[in-house]
């Protein structure tokens, strides 16, 4: 265990004698291996337990508490050590969401053989996200108390929910967190307070004055490379993105930013500029264009063409089930872009509706977002990034579930599952939780589209239980054969003599 933890379990006693009189000698009665543990180290883990559990005794508390209490003690001390890799304008739902790519930076700098545990999250809403832990140490309790004291350290109110447990047997503890309905966003974050009491961040001027703080505030930058910053477009994971504009050919562009927090890790630092790498690699019309790959004050960027429209899952939530013919079109196009991305050996891995854009009047298709695109040749990769689940769980294939190669069936049942969804206004494999959606994906047996929708014909309803089949070998060989079929079931329907 890294020696981090260690430095705060001693301060951790020394706080806990100071107000607890049954724990004055405690310093006493923890002895272990090691005279002292430097910040900087690397310890057993089983020195961790003993020295909690020595506290647990002195305190007459459960381990499981002291563990747990611990957690709230240590969760502002460490959002002070990484600072700098968060962002001012995060709330406490935020920083939780990143928590896991923070503590890879940080402890994989110093020692790249660590084994953090894996924090993996999926962000329901603003107001909501899942969180799966999992880790040999099964210290589930040190993570429900740092989102505590998280919460505390924000002045939040959230609540916790474990739907499962490895104390319980379960592979991996689930905790659904969700944030009171009270609006957090007006009032400024912990750390801009910190460092505006400090005058390091007083003004607009001084934001200015230092480009990595414009990076990361709410203040815009004046410029990234050659090209004027006029907007904000939003923000993601991996990234933020700008509005552009390029002065030469008098034309906007989207620029994404990497997070400076996923910059310091060079797993996700490669991963993004793999994104922009494929994407730039594949010249298609239904793939988003990449015109340029840089760096700015340390940051990688990725200059994009500026897409007007909405995203496939913006559209569906304002239409609700969607019509055959659009559902096929929008289908079809996908299909061809992938085709053209796998001809180039890429896979996308993240196929969803919200990584669709639908641009202008005709809602003409943009795959976008290749963030977790790999190469097809490498036939080791599997689903896991330092043991964690990437991706979005409704969407992901049976294989990326339990850990399989991965190959260009993945995305052909991605696309399966949209199409299901377009044609259905339902997902195939569902769950009240992300343990169970993963579950009813590993488990197949989805039912028909046409059992669902008696209007969608059974050609249709088959061709799409074909795309999200269990096994990948009984799916279509190609993207490209997929986009075939559709455009046959398309001329079929449209032929009065089959009215």
């Amino acid at each position: 265990m890294h020696g981090l933890i260690f430095f705060y379990i001693q301060k951790f006693a020394d706080s806990a004698a100071a107000g607890a009189t049954s724990w004055s000698k405690l310093r006493s009665t923890v002895t272990t291996n090691h005279g002292k543990y430097l910040p900087s180290g690397v310890y057993p883990d089983a020195d961790a337990v003993h020295l909690l559990d020595s506290i647990a005794q002195s305190a007459h508390e459960s381990l499981p508490t002291i563990v747990e209490r611990f957690g709230e003690f240590l969760a502002p001390h460490l959002i002070k050590v990484a600072g700098r890799h968060i962002e001012p304008d995060w709330t406490a739902l935020d920083l939780i969401e990143h928590t896991e790519a923070i503590i890879h930076a940080m402890v994989r700098a110093t020692n790249p053989g660590a084994r953090p545990p894996v924090l993996d999250t999926v962000r329901q809403t603003p107001h909501e996200l899942t969180l799966l832990y999992s880790s040999e140490r099964k210290l589930c309790g040190l993570a429900r108390g740092i989102i505590r004291g998280i919460a505390r350290y924000y002045g939040e109110e959230l609540s916790l929910e474990e739907t499962s447990c490895m104390h319980q047997g379960a592979p991996f503890c689930t905790l659904v967190v969700t944030r009171g309905e009270r609006d957090t966003h007006e009032r400024s974050s912990p750390l801009n307070e910190t460092m505006e009491y400090q005058g390091s961040l007083s003004s607009s001027a001084a934001m200015r004055s230092d480009p990595m703080s414009t990076w990361e505030g709410s203040v815009l930058p004046e410029r990234i490379g050659v090209y004027a910053i006029v907007g904000d477009i939003g923000r993601g994971g991996m990234g933020r993105v700008y509005l552009g504009r390029d002065a030469q050919l008098q034309r906007d562009v989207a620029i994404k930013v990497m997070h400076s927090h996923r910059a310091g890790n060079q797993s996700a630092r490669q991963r993004f500029l793999k994104e922009s790498q494929a994407t730039a690699s594949v010249d298609h019309p239904h793939i988003v264009t990449i015109h340029q790959v840089g760096e700015h004050d340390g940051l990688p960027y990725i200059v994009m063409q500026r897409l007007q429209g909405v995203t496939l899952q913006e559209y569906r939530e304002g239409v609700g089930r969607m019509p055959l013919p659009e559902s096929l079109r929008i289908a079809r196009e996908i299909a061809t872009g992938l085709a053209a991305a796998h001809a180039r050996n890429l896979i996308h891995r993240d196929i969803k509706p919200g990584n669709i854009f639908l641009e202008g009047s005709e809602r003409r298709v943009k795959i976008i977002d290749f963030g977790l695109a790999l190469d097809a040749a490498d036939s080791n990769t599997k689903i896991t990034t330092d043991g964690s689940i990437v991706g979005t769980p409704a969407y992901m294939s049976p294989e990326r579930v339990n850990e399989q190669t991965i190959d260009a069936q993945s995305d052909i049942f991605s696309l399966g599952v949209i199409l299901y969804e377009m044609l259905s206004g339902q997902l195939p494999f569902e769950g009240d939780s992300l343990v169970k959606t993963l579950m009813a994906i590993a488990r197949g047996g989805a039912r028909s589209v046409h059992t669902i929708s008696p209007d969608v014909p059974e050609a249709v309803s088959g061709l799409v239980m074909r795309l999200i089949a269990h096994d990948k070998a009984d799916r279509p060989a190609s993207a490209a054969a997929v986009a075939d079929m559709i455009a046959t079931l398309e001329k079929s329907l449209s032929d009065p003599r089959n009215s």
